[in-house]
């Protein structure tokens, strides 16, 4: 069985009046990411890697910005689609890992959460 790499990254500005969700969890915090959709990085970096893996379009052109549907969506519809996309083409996701840069707010007891709706979405469990 081949297998195939891809790599995706995602920046948001922080914003006061707005909800943090990052890897689908919403995070107690007095910012969040400006965005159309959710502006979760976490999925947006993670759809743009599984759809670089398999050769397919990146979000942006999957979900314009400008499409007033994706305005406040919740980012895991993208990575359900980028999975879609990567069975469809004849793969299936096997492994990702995750490298979140961020000062604050504190991560680490989201992470549990994180992994587990990442795993939920890829159709594999964290950890395995």
């Amino acid at each position: 069985m081949s297998f195939r790499v891809g790599l995706g990254f995602d920046a948001h500005r922080l914003v006061a009046d707005c909800r943090l969700v990052l890897g689908g969890v919403g995070i107690s915090f007095d910012k969040g990411l400006e965005g159309h959709s959710d502006g979760d990085v976490v999925l947006h970096a993670l759809t743009d890697a599984l759809l670089g893996a398999v050769g397919g379009p990146d979000i942006g052109r999957l979900f314009p910005s400008g499409e007033p549907r994706w305005k406040g969506a919740a980012s895991r519809i993208f990575v359900e689609r980028a999975v879609q996309i990567v069975g469809e083409r004849g793969y299936r996701v096997t492994q990702v890992d995750i490298v979140i840069i961020a000062e604050a707010p504190r991560l680490a007891p989201h992470f549990e959460a994180m992994q587990a709706l990442i795993g939920e979405l890829l159709g594999v469990s964290a950890g395995s």
